[in-house]
């Protein structure tokens, strides 16, 4: 389903009983994102917009996953929830204006969840990145001007069942 068309959530809403909404969905692609910003925007601001408009106007908790790269304000440790953010780019200004419109659609029954650097033994990610080019080349360059915490999708998927189930 194309969940920036306003008929297609709606529809799916009304002809599904679903009794919470986990958005996974986002344009994560950073550096294209800079000549693709009308489809980052879609994706990341419209599409969590509408799905939590429908949230809210069923009462059905909305879980939205966003992203550090908010934040981007080269700090050199963690962050915390409570940091100023300063988005950097398409990717970021997108994510950050999906996570606002999402809260204000439905503010009482949106939780955010920015997370970072997400790994699994399948998909594309920096991990199985690594390991390939690791196995191809001599040598690998990386930026090392960035500090992330790396994030297991099971244990994310976990975390968020564990939400769900003590709500």
């Amino acid at each position: 389903m194309d969940i920036s068309n306003a008929k297609a959530v709606r529809l799916f809403f009304e002809k599904n009983n679903i009794t919470w909404c986990i958005n996974c969905a986002a344009y994560t692609a950073v550096d294209k994102a800079e000549t693709e910003p009308e489809k980052a925007r879609k994706i990341n601001v419209t599409a969590t917009r509408l799905l939590a408009e429908q949230c809210a106007a069923r009462q059905i908790p909305f879980i939205h996953y966003s992203t550090d790269y908010v934040y981007h304000n080269r700090q050199n440790t963690p962050f915390k929830e409570t940091d100023p953010v300063s988005p950097k780019g398409v990717y970021a200004r997108t994510k950050l204006a999906g996570e606002r419109a999402a809260l204000k659609a439905h503010p009482t029954g949106t939780m955010v969840i920015r997370t970072s650097w997400v790994y699994a033994a399948h998909g594309n990610n920096f991990v199985r990145t690594m390991l390939r080019l690791g196995a191809e080349r001599p040598s690998l360059n990386v930026v090392f001007d960035q500090i992330g915490t790396p994030t297991y999708a099971p244990d994310l998927a976990q975390a968020t069942l564990d939400i769900i189930q003590k709500a």
